[in-house]
């Protein structure tokens, strides 16, 4: 997905955010907008928007000298989800649909995202948001056929705190077929986004192969990426991609991959077609099928679907 000038002030937005998390003195985060503002000018829009946030965050780390800012907020994350474990168990295992159950439980632990929002609330409401709505029956069939005819499935992390959401939806994959599972997290802290140490926190190691992609992005920009995590990444048979930052870099690649993730802006509600705050499950398929039939759409002024 390209990156649209409505994305610009998301940037900064993000910029002052990650700063404020880094430092108190005013004098440094407004050095820190300074510096991004430099970099406006020759902004290239034809690449994803993770591109550039990857070079925001490069920025902050650079003038606040602050790494991980995020750390306090992602051990809360971890914690506080692990702590609701056996409730999000008992909630699948007692569904009629075990499976789309836990979909919808790891859509909704999209939710924990200090990129694209400033808090994320509570994890009993984003537990019960995720029995709130139907995931689209086409996109979800095709998944759940997928999942049947995969035996090696490369699932990409987002966020912290979220992965454990991402670990019961792993729990159930494995109990509909032997499979192996790889769990793919960032390489180096970059906002809320998961890394080794929290995929350890919450013993993802238990139920999945634990690899970093090698990049430092907040999505999945397979060009930075390392050999593993190619090698992974040609060779399964399914993907699961977690989250806006992982769509935006790979919805224009052809792939058997499956993107889970809440709306949380206009533009990709305009890109996808799903509303804001929207959780979502969409196959790639079905989204080169559906550009496909409408060639002539005009992508020049995203916004919100009403």
């Amino acid at each position: 997905m390209k990156t649209y000038l409505d994305c610009i002030p998301c940037f900064f937005r993000q910029a002052l955010a990650a700063a404020r998390m880094s430092t108190d003195d005013e004098i440094v985060q407004r050095h820190v907008l300074n510096s991004v503002s430099f970099m406006m000018p020759d902004l290239a829009l034809g690449v994803t928007p993770p591109e550039i946030a990857q070079q925001v965050y490069r920025i902050v780390h650079e003038i606040t000298g602050n790494n991980d800012p995020y750390i306090e907020a992602k051990q809360y994350a971890n914690q506080s989800a692990m702590a609701l474990y056996a409730r999000m168990k008992d909630m699948v295992d007692y569904s009629d649909d075990t499976l789309e159950s836990a979909c919808k439980l790891a859509i909704a632990g999209n939710a924990i995202d200090l990129g694209a929002r400033t808090e994320f609330g509570s994890m009993f409401s984003i537990i019960e948001d995720s029995v709130a709505y139907e995931l689209d029956r086409q996109h979800y069939r095709q998944f759940n056929e997928s999942v049947g005819q995969s035996s090696l499935i490369l699932y990409i992390a987002d966020n912290a705190g979220e992965i454990v959401f991402d670990r019961i939806l792993i729990e159930q994959l494995l109990q509909i077929k032997k499979m192996k599972i790889v769990f793919a997290v960032r390489e180096k802290p970059i906002i809320n986004d998961a890394t080794l140490d929290d995929a350890f926190q919450v013993r993802l190691n238990e139920v999945a192969t634990i690899i970093s992609n090698g990049s430092d992005a907040p999505a999945t920009i397979l060009s930075q990426c390392s050999f593993k995590m190619r090698d992974y990444y040609q060779a399964a048979d399914l993907i699961i991609s977690k989250g806006q930052g992982n769509y935006e870099s790979l919805s224009d690649r052809s792939e058997n991959i499956f993107f889970l993730f809440k709306v949380k802006c206009p533009v990709i509600a305009r890109d996808s077609g799903y509303e804001i705050d929207r959780p979502v499950l969409i196959s790639s398929t079905v989204l080169k099928m559906a550009a496909n039939k409408n060639p002539f759409s005009d992508e020049s002024q995203p916004g919100g679907i009403e």
